[in-house]
C-alpha cells in the first residue's frame, strides 16, 4: 500500500522566496562606521599629542 506524503509548505518552497536570507548591514551604515571610526581615532590622537583646538 502506498503511503501519503506529508503536506509542504507552499510559500516555503516558492521561487520568489529564494531572494530572502540574512539581514545585512546597509553599505551606507558600513561607511558611515568606518568615518565614525576614523575620526575616534584622530581626536585621540589629537589628545595624546598635545594638540588643542581651543
Amino acid at each position: 500500500m502506498k503511503t501519503k506524503q506529508k503536506k509542504r509548505n507552499g510559500h516555503a518552497f516558492h521561487p520568489i522566496m529564494k531572494k530572502g536570507g540574512v539581514h545585512e548591514t546597509a553599505k551606507s551604515a558600513e561607511r558611515r562606521k568606518t568615518k565614525d571610526e576614523t575620526k575616534r581615532l584622530a581626536r585621540e590622537w589629537l589628545r595624546h599629542s598635545g594638540f588643542s583646538l581651543a
